[in-house]
């Protein structure tokens, strides 16, 4: 089944209900938004994507599965594209985060050995009909719900999208240099051998913001 078969198949008002179910898990509680919200935003959405017109399917298809969160372990649902091109890194090699690996390791940004990648702010015009694999055997409703929560934030459109995407790269853009003049907090591994965590001073500061309004 395609993305845009999907849209037009499944029960739309169980769709929203599981949103705003998930949001009201991840967002702060003065935030949240009411049923009616979500489903005014979403409608939106929805409409916007069934009314693209028609398209070849994407290079990748998009999978949604269930993996671990790297750092607490709980389950979640993972909405991405499958490569196709998939090869399985070289055994006995180990990960090597560049270009021109040492000997005993291989280069984990060549593409053809992601077996996944982020749908992140790819054309929604580019993967409307597009083939959707299930891995993780979730209900139709629970499926669309999973693809809409991954593919927009409160029901922004696309449009909306766009422009957000420009201030997140801005605000990357500013942690980067903030981490290189050592303007961050740096929390030591769990473990050893794990990874530090570095968090920005701009970072920090919107932690603190949020955690006072939930006062």
């Amino acid at each position: 089944m395609t993305f845009r078969e999907l849209l037009k198949t499944v029960d739309l008002n169980e769709v929203y209900r599981y949103i705003n179910k998930k949001d009201s898990k991840n967002i702060a509680a003065c935030d949240r938004p009411s049923m009616e919200q979500t489903i005014g935003s979403y409608t939106r959405v929805v409409n916007e994507l069934i009314q693209k017109p028609k398209a070849r399917k994407y290079s990748m298809s998009i999978l949604v599965r269930e993996t671990k969160d790297f750092f607490d372990k709980h389950k979640y649902a993972d909405v991405c594209f499958l490569n196709p091109k998939y090869i399985a890194p070289p055994k006995g090699l180990k990960p090597w985060g560049g270009k021109n690996p040492p000997a005993g390791h291989y280069n984990v940004n060549n593409n053809k050995y992601s077996r996944i990648f982020a749908m992140g702010w790819t054309p929604w015009s580019k993967i409307i009909d597009t083939p959707v694999i299930n891995d993780a055997g979730y209900s139709p409703e629970r499926l669309l719900a999973e693809i809409l929560w991954e593919l927009t934030y409160y029901g922004w459109t696309e449009e909306m999208v766009n422009i957000n995407v420009k201030e997140i790269s801005k605000n990357v853009k500013k942690a980067r240099k903030e981490i290189k003049a050592g303007k961050c907090i740096e929390l030591p591994p769990k473990k050893k051998g794990g990874y530090k965590i570095v968090i920005p001073d701009s970072v920090s500061q919107q932690i603190v913001g949020v955690a006072n309004k939930q006062k």
